[in-house]
């Protein structure tokens, strides 16, 4: 695997980790689901549950299997779990400002750091079809 397209998989996955939280942004029908999530007796998994549906929605189904969506959607719950508060108000303070060059240093410092972890959890299979399906 070429650390390019190493690099833009984990860049979609934190983002989609990073961003999926920023309830701001979220449609009202995203938010309404975020906040069932985070009012459940288990949180985490809502958050994949809602991870899971948006996928499905998007059409990911036709790529990848339903396990497979699955795994996609654990790994970016944890990951974005791993992000300290601090992290987190740090992306949520460029994205207010709308300073896409700060957002982007932020995500890439995050990935470096997560990006074992990352790799870890989606473990080589998922990482190839991920990435295949990113080449087409």
């Amino acid at each position: 695997m070429s650390f390019m397209k190493s690099k833009i998989l984990l860049s979609t996955i934190i983002a989609l980790a990073s961003f999926s939280s920023v309830a701001t942004f979220a449609s009202d029908e995203q938010a309404k689901k975020l906040d069932a999530a985070f009012k459940s007796t288990n949180i985490k998994q809502g958050l994949i549950n809602v991870c899971v549906d948006d996928y499905t929605k998007a059409g990911a189904l036709n790529k990848l299997t339903k396990a497979e969506v699955t795994k996609l959607c654990k790994c970016n719950v944890e990951s974005r779990g791993r992000m300290t508060e601090s992290q987190k108000w740090e992306l949520q303070s460029a994205t207010n400002a709308k300073n896409q060059a700060k957002v982007k240093e932020i995500l890439d410092r995050l990935q470096k750091a997560d990006e074992p972890k990352i790799k870890a959890c989606l473990g080589p299979d998922l990482q190839k079809k991920l990435l295949s399906l990113q080449a087409k």
